[in-house]
């Protein structure tokens, strides 16, 4: 979310809404055969186990290697997102250590389960929305329809990656199909839950595309060579001091809360994954393992952001949320064991 408009303003608002609309489509049709899969096949709960059931296992190898990727990529983006927010507020802070002091603040919930992080979370959640709320209010009068014009369908369709990465919630449905327990209530909650994300990301897009210029200084276009996310221009064309505060406000709560659920995911993947117990030790050494590389690649000037997010994590979900999920359907449709 942080990203999209930034990722997208170069195609321009109408082919990015129409690829939006194009993914939420094909991403809810796998969500629902995920959930026939799922049906069909209670005692196995997760990609890996149905990957290894129904297709094999060199498949079970492939989708952990893919899910790993996807995990690492998001979190190495999340950890270089609040090095530079830090980095940002205080400007004696390099980003390398800005994603340190990230990382021992936050962290330790991920560490401590998902107990203690479920708190910190909630609490994030809320003032999240508050201000997200806050900024599209006064987003919306702030609107310059001239900026809604551009398009460029070629450099739209290289941010498809993008748009896939945009609908990535299939790793909750097996969580989601013991909880509600019925095929039925899953599909709706399928359906209700990806249009309102939908509904979302085109006021998102319309804001912030509509209020910040494509090039210039404090441009869209200024914030990708950065690898600034979309809240840099847009608390600065705002012109206001306290939707500016907003604007940095819903950045950090944002980021910070798809840290703590990726984190959280990736260290309960790898202990389940290895039969490792959920000590607090082996978490933490999971942790040093896994944020320790990140701080070290976040200080390059690559521009982790984006590339993270657009082709690690996009790549990964087409196979995860798009590929997957049809072929354990149409295997779990057929008698034999093996996929040929």
């Amino acid at each position: 979310m942080l990203g999209l408009p930034v990722e997208t303003s170069g195609g321009g608002f109408f082919p990015a809404i129409v690829f939006l609309l194009v993914n939420w489509i094909v991403l809810t049709g796998t969500a629902l055969l995920f959930v026939e899969v799922l049906d069909k096949n209670r005692k196995n709960t997760n990609f890996i186990s149905l990957s290894e059931k129904l297709l094999g296992k060199e498949f079970k190898i492939i989708t952990f290697i893919v899910y790993v990727t996807l995990f690492a990529s998001l979190t190495l983006a999340y950890v270089k997102g609040g090095g530079v927010f830090i980095s940002d507020i205080f400007d004696k802070i390099p980003v390398s250590l800005g994603c340190l002091i990230f990382l021992l603040i936050f962290s330790p919930l991920i560490i401590l389960g998902s107990k203690y992080l479920g708190i910190g979370n909630s609490v994030l959640t809320t003032i999240m929305i508050i201000f997200f709320i806050v900024l599209i209010s006064y987003g919306i009068t702030s609107i310059n329809t001239e900026f809604l014009t551009h398009i460029n369908w070629k450099f739209a369709s290289l941010s498809i990656p993008m748009f896939i990465t945009s609908f990535g919630f299939h790793s909750i449905l097996p969580s989601l199909h013991s909880y509600l327990g019925n095929k039925k209530s899953l599909k709706c909650a399928v359906i209700i839950g990806t249009t309102i994300t939908f509904s979302i990301y085109l006021v998102w897009e319309l804001v912030v595309l509509g209020t910040i210029p494509l090039n210039g200084e404090h441009s869209l276009s200024a914030a990708l060579l950065a690898d600034q996310t979309a809240i840099s221009p847009l608390k600065y064309h705002l012109n206001s001091p306290l939707l500016s505060v907003s604007a940095q406000i819903f950045y950090f709560t944002a980021l910070t809360t798809s840290f703590l659920g990726i984190g959280l995911g990736l260290i309960d993947f790898l202990l389940d994954s290895f039969s490792i117990s959920q000590k607090i030790l082996n978490r933490l050494f999971l942790g040093i393992l896994i944020y320790l590389p990140a701080i070290w690649i976040a200080q390059t000037n690559l521009r982790i952001f984006y590339i993270s997010i657009k082709y690690g994590g996009g790549f990964a979900c087409f196979y995860l949320l798009i590929l997957l999920p049809i072929l354990l359907f149409i295997r779990s449709n057929k008698p034999s064991k093996n996929f040929t």
